[in-house]
């Protein structure tokens, strides 16, 4: 998969370490990988070459700027003199070109509580305050943990992928955040059922008990598809679940559950798990994790030792493992998220106890759908759906999520028909099981939309994307996020059928609508004003797109920085303008401009400094100049090779550029070659009907025929054009243009 642009988070941890989690979350919400570096005061050395080491390996880095001084170098630094660590890391984040966001702690946000500093050190610190206030800098002053995460929310980032322009990034990212909030749904199944003789009345302590049990499962059903929830409000949520649930009176959790919590935590009697669950509640994650850890094995060594399987050990142990996983995920540790369901896997059996097979199936799908292995997760939730539709039937909830997630994996591998059709069924199922205007219900269609618009489908995903919307003005409000995102992409719809005036008209309302509630400089509008510049793009108003990017570019600059992904995304799409407007030369000369920046700032082997290389590469072979476009796609393939690997879709992509431009030179006989080798590793890799495989045999039919081998191009041609009806649907452009050579074909002796 792409890897995530790291932004580096520097603090104080003895005083915002729980502040620093909480932007640690909302930077993984919005595509970026958070890092940071420990530092205590104890250590021995100096750890500035290993900060320089962890900030030049980021994009960024966002500073909170607290009130303690915190540890500092063994020797005041030749530069910046005497500072601490933390204040060294912005400085140096300055020098190196890196943006720096400032991010303010007033004196009443609610920081951890830490040891009171020497007077010499808080007057140090006091002093980088005033001097920042001073700066030039922009920065935030935050009261509160929801402050905290609004601003960190501005920070947000285009991880587009590698296609020219980046106009469908919100439906791309908002499909993935969708699924990402999906799959860690339901895990844990059926957590010690409790018996149909349970008294409508317990005891308090039973029912605090209870809910500590059931908080790590409920609050991840909190995340639904949509609902864009800080951890704060997601907490909040599980909490008013559990006490309908429980029948407790509302608020009563918030008071009363953290004190219950800390009570077993601090208890020498308490159980492991039950432990790994309070320490969980209290927001301790890695000690939860590790707390989990040591009751799973405890309780899988009874398991395995015993001379009779032990079930509610087994159970207790898998629940181990599972809370082990979701402690992991929320702190983005996929790689241990991943050993611990495997661990729960080996503890449950699809014929013995399939419900508990499934569940852990269903999370392992998830991730395997994040780490890009997308094959691998259609099979792995295509067994999922097959067992919870047998064990619980097809209309229960779980085997709903897992259909849905199931429908992701088939679009990720190019079976956007076969998952609309899936989608379409699951949508009448919901419709029933949790109602029209269940987020579920809700999230499923916005998906299907998406699906519809991959297969070409355009007027039937706007009539969808319309009725949808209305639904969710009704039961969101018109200016909710996921309602905006709707009709934006809507447009993009519109877009499809040529309808460009009004997409043009709905992008122009958006804009205006996010100029009154984000502002007109927000990265939310600068971004809808780019979507605009391509609709003129494809209107065919070339002069009023260059001109709206230019302008477009002058703002992103001021605000975002020259440097930022946004304004380099921006200066990637004024070159497809410049080359309509017969601009060669300075459209390939922005090219180069846009790939040496994304080279200094995202590195040589970034993903996007790579898809930038490509379109110059493009453009190149575009005025003629085959020879040093093959050059150009050779090295691009190296670098992907050792990036990606030689089979990943990024690198099989190039290899059909470096196809193209052999075939340029006269080299039919070497771009043969390259297409058959290319489509026979697509076959394998991607699958023989995924749309890259159907691309390539339509390339390599049109190079047959001008090699004048008809029998073989009609064969190529007819691959892919049944292939593209199959998997695309009839109505999809590149289904028209493969039938359309298959006929040509066809009428040729």
């Amino acid at each position: 998969m792409t890897p995530r642009p790291a932004i580096f988070i520097s603090a104080v941890s003895s005083e915002l370490r729980s502040a620093r989690q909480l932007v640690a979350n909302t930077l993984t919400f919005l595509g970026y990988q958070p890092t940071w570096q420990d530092i205590f005061g104890t250590e021995s050395g100096d750890l500035r070459e290993m900060l320089r080491e962890k900030i030049d390996q980021g994009k960024g880095v966002v500073q909170l700027v607290g009130k303690c001084y915190g540890s500092e170098p063994p020797a005041p630094d030749e530069k910046y003199g005497r500072v601490s660590y933390t204040q060294y890391e912005a400085f140096y984040a300055r020098e190196r070109d890196k943006k720096v966001w400032y991010l303010f702690i007033d004196e009443n946000f609610p920081a951890d509580s830490c040891p009171a500093e020497p007077e010499e050190l808080r007057d140090l610190q006091a002093a980088y305050r005033r001097r920042l206030q001073a700066d030039t800098h922009v920065f935030h002053r935050l009261t509160s943990h929801e402050a905290l995460e609004g601003s960190v929310l501005k920070l947000r980032d285009d991880l587009s992928s590698l296609r020219r322009g980046v106009k469908r990034w919100a439906i791309g990212v908002v499909a993935l955040l969708l699924f990402l909030s999906a799959t860690s749904i339901w895990l844990i199944q059926g957590q010690r059922k409790q018996g149909e003789q349970v008294t409508a009345i317990v005891d308090r302590y039973q029912k605090m008990q209870q809910a500590l049990v059931r908080l790590a499962e409920v609050e991840t059903q909190a995340r639904e598809p949509g609902a864009k929830l800080s951890p704060e409000e997601q907490r909040a949520a599980a909490y008013r679940f559990l006490e309908k649930e429980l029948g407790l009176a509302t608020g009563s959790l918030a008071k009363e559950l953290p004190a219950f919590a800390l009570e077993l935590y601090n208890r020498t009697d308490t159980s492991a798990l039950m432990r790994a669950r309070a320490a969980y509640a209290l927001g301790r994650l890695e000690e939860a994790e590790k707390l989990s850890l040591e009751g799973a094995a405890q309780d899988r060594q009874a398991y395995e030792n015993a001379q009779r399987v032990q079930e509610e050990r087994r159970k207790h142990a898998i629940e181990g493992y599972v809370l082990a996983g979701q402690s992991a995920l929320k702190r983005v540790q996929y790689a241990a998220a991943m050993e611990h369901l495997r661990e729960a896997e080996k503890l449950t059996d699809r014929e013995r106890n399939p419900e508990d097979w499934a569940a852990v199936q269903f999370g392992i799908g998830g991730l395997l759908l994040e780490q890009g292995r997308f094959k691998d997760a259609e099979s792995t939730l295509q067994n999922a759906v097959d067992v919870r539709a047998h064990v619980l039937g097809p209309e229960h909830p779980d085997t709903l999520r897992s259909r849905n997630a199931l429908a992701l994996a088939l679009a990720r591998v190019g079976k956007s028909v076969e998952a609309e059709a899936a989608l379409r069924e699951v949508i009448q199922l919901e419709e029933k099981v949790l109602g029209p205007e269940d987020p579920a219900t809700l999230s499923s269609r916005h998906r299907r939309c998406i699906a519809l618009l991959d297969q070409g489908k355009n007027a039937e995903a706007e009539a969808e994307y319309r009725s949808l919307i209305e639904v969710q003005a009704k039961v969101l409000g018109p200016e909710h996020p996921d309602t905006l995102i709707s009709r934006a992409s809507l447009a993009i719809a519109l877009e499809g059928q040529a309808k460009y005036a009004q997409a043009e008209a709905l992008y122009l309302e958006l804009i205006k609508l996010d100029e009154k509630i984000v502002g007109p400089e927000h990265p939310d509008t600068l971004a809808l004003r780019n979507n605009l510049g391509t609709t003129l793009y494809d209107e065919g108003k070339y002069a009023e797109a260059e001109a709206l990017y230019r302008e477009l570019i002058k703002i992103e600059e001021k605000v975002l920085g020259p440097e930022h992904p946004d304004t380099l995304a921006t200066r990637h799409n004024l070159p497809n303008v410049l080359y309509q407007l017969g601009k060669y030369s300075e459209a390939e000369k922005q090219y180069r401009e846009v790939a040496r920046l994304r080279e200094k700032v995202l590195g040589p082997e970034h993903p996007l400094t790579l898809s930038t290389r490509i379109n110059l590469a493009e453009a190149v072979k575009s005025q003629g100049r085959y020879a040093e476009a093959e050059q150009q796609c050779r090295e691009i393939i190296k670098v992907q090779e050792k990036v990606f690997g030689p089979e990943h879709p990024n690198t099989l992509a190039v290899g059909n550029n470096l196809a193209e431009a052999l075939e340029g030179q006269g080299n039919y006989a070497e771009a043969e070659a390259q297409y058959r080798e290319l489509i026979k590793t697509e076959e394998r890799v991607l699958g023989p009907e995924h749309p890259a495989t159907l691309d390539s045999c339509y390339n390599l039919a049109i190079g047959l025929m001008h090699e004048d081998k008809t029998a073989e191009a009609k064969e190529f041609a007819r691959r892919a054009a049944e292939g593209a009806r199959k998997a695309l649907g009839p109505e999809h452009p590149s289904t028209r243009k493969y039938e359309k050579l298959f006929a040509e074909l066809g009428a040729k002796p």
